[in-house]
């Protein structure tokens, strides 16, 4: 079942405790756990304080909504977290800011 099948389900049931905790995945799972999620390794969840109505398949589709950026970088322009890009007098800028200072006319 996806995550967002699962919220909906739990929604329509009025099961909002359940959907508040999903939501707040993000700040009870460290990036290292969440990265041996996405790479199917169930001994984390060994690591892991979870419900009974939290089983894997809802946790391993809950890790493919997320991204793990190792080697991320803030931009100077946007500010946004990006890993590629290029550094420009010692300062990182996104490939999509770049892009949109090379082609101003």
């Amino acid at each position: 079942m996806d995550i967002d099948e699962a919220k909906i389900r739990f929604l329509r049931h009025g099961q909002l405790d359940r959907v508040k905790f999903i939501e707040g995945l993000t700040r009870k799972i460290l990036p290292t756990q969440l990265k041996r999620i996405q790479q199917n390794d169930k001994t984390v969840l060994k690591d892991l304080v979870l419900p009974k109505w939290m089983d894997w398949e809802l946790i391993y589709s809950w890790s493919n909504k997320h991204k793990v950026m190792d080697h991320a970088r803030p931009c100077i322009l946007c500010n946004n977290r990006e890993e590629v890009g290029i550094d420009y007098k010692g300062k990182f800028i996104c490939d999509n800011c770049f892009l949109r200072i090379k082609n101003w006319d």
